[in-house]
């Protein structure tokens, strides 16, 4: 299996290559994406990932020619996306990045294996992957996804802390602070909402290690061959919700069914509206920037 990571150099990659390697067992091309000026770091990486010797790692290539390495790619990472840092406002990130995701977009549908996944964690990641879609015109729709998983581990850490432990957690919407987490309380909601922002004031940088773990549950329920359900942002065509239909929106999603219909109650009814109301919103920020070039 070939696996392209783009924004390879970062931290989150660097968390998460090892991780990768010690959940998937089979045999492994990694394709390490980046610009130009950390090549040399990327370098670097390949000299650790192959001080790793993991028996599975079949080849390591890396650079910033996406179109070679995306070429053949059966899963392709997303991880490179300019940093959300303290003050910093999502349309910020969205001027930033709508172009970068548009562009990678048609290079991986016209180059990787037709039925890759692709799994987007660079944010503001559900407008990312909606671009991704778009840059793609839309061959790949149903196979790119943004990460909303590490929303999910949160809300089970609140659970947890709270001493309210459930099987099954899923959160709706947006991976900002307008999301909310399924049948739980305000505060386990609130704690889902604050926790990324929490921790750049804590860290000065966003989440990174838990970031890395998120993606590869994802990446492993996605995968699986028995029924997995989860948390999954993707392509909102013909959901059960009612929610406009050209989005990458949260869901609870089985990795055989596809969206579950879950019933929400009349205040989870208001928050899926505001939240899918500043999607749009953050939509048409990212479309005003690609045809206003």
């Amino acid at each position: 299996m070939k696996i392209a990571i783009t924004g390879a150099a970062g931290q989150i990659s660097y968390a998460l290559i090892p991780l990768l390697l010690e959940r998937f067992k089979f045999p492994i091309e990694l394709s390490l994406i980046d610009l130009e000026e950390k090549v040399g770091q990327l370098r670097g990486l390949e000299m650790e990932i192959e001080d790793f010797c993991f028996p599975q790692v079949k080849n390591v290539a890396s650079g910033s020619d996406e179109k070679t390495l995306f070429k053949g790619a059966d899963v392709a990472i997303f991880l490179g996306a300019k940093p959300r840092g303290p003050g910093m406002e999502r349309g910020d990130l969205i001027t930033t990045n709508a172009a970068t995701f548009y562009r990678q977009g048609k290079i991986l549908a016209d180059v990787a294996n037709p039925n890759v996944k692709a799994i987007v964690v660079g944010n503001p990641a559900n407008t990312n992957a909606l671009m991704l879609i778009r840059g793609g015109e839309y061959r790949l729709k149903n196979q790119i996804q943004a990460l909303m998983r590490l929303d999910q581990n949160r809300a089970k850490s609140a659970l947890n802390l709270a001493a309210k432990q459930r099987e099954e957690v899923f959160v709706f919407g947006n991976h900002s602070p307008t999301i909310f987490v399924h049948e739980a309380t305000s505060e386990v909601t609130e704690f889902v909402r604050k926790r990324g922002a929490e921790v750049i004031k804590a860290r000065g940088v966003s989440s990174q290690a838990s970031a890395a773990k998120a993606i590869v549950d994802h990446l492993e329920d996605w995968m699986s061959k028995d029924e997995r359900r989860y948390s999954a942002a993707l392509y909102s065509e013909k959901n059960p919700y009612g929610v406009d239909e050209d989005l990458v929106f949260s869901f609870p999603y089985s990795n055989k069914k596809g969206i579950l219909k879950l019933p929400l109650s009349q205040q989870e009814k208001e928050m899926l509206l505001i939240t899918e109301d500043e999607m749009k919103k953050e939509r048409k920020i990212a479309c005003t920037i690609l045809f206003s070039n």
